[in-house]
């Protein structure tokens, strides 16, 4: 990872359940998906973004509701092939942390 990207490392832990180690990581040569890797100038990314929105009916069906409040933002970005991490919301860790069980909340 370049020098000068921006890394902050957390630690979450609830009453009694595991540590989880948490980062937020933006790279500082990386603008965007319209910049190219700056490790290796690939253009191709795996890409994780969340999205919600203002929902209701009409007529029975379930409808999102476009002029109302919506919220997009991404949650992680890492170049395709040489796999560098461009940028990580802490919230990634978490999710990834519940879906793989990390925390022990299976049933």
């Amino acid at each position: 990872m370049d020098d000068e990207s921006v890394v902050n490392q957390y630690t979450l832990q609830f009453e009694d359940e595991p540590v989880l180690d948490i980062e937020y990581v933006d790279h500082d040569g990386w603008e965007g998906m319209d910049d190219p890797c700056p490790e290796c100038d690939s253009t191709e990314f795996d890409h994780v973004r969340y999205e919600g929105g203002h929902y209701g009916q009409h007529h029975d069906t379930v409808t999102e509701r476009t002029d109302y409040w919506d919220q997009k933002g991404s949650l992680y970005t890492a170049c395709y092939d040489c796999g560098e991490v461009l940028y990580k919301n802490p919230a990634y860790d978490i999710l990834e942390a519940f879906e793989t069980d990390e925390l022990g909340y299976s049933e």
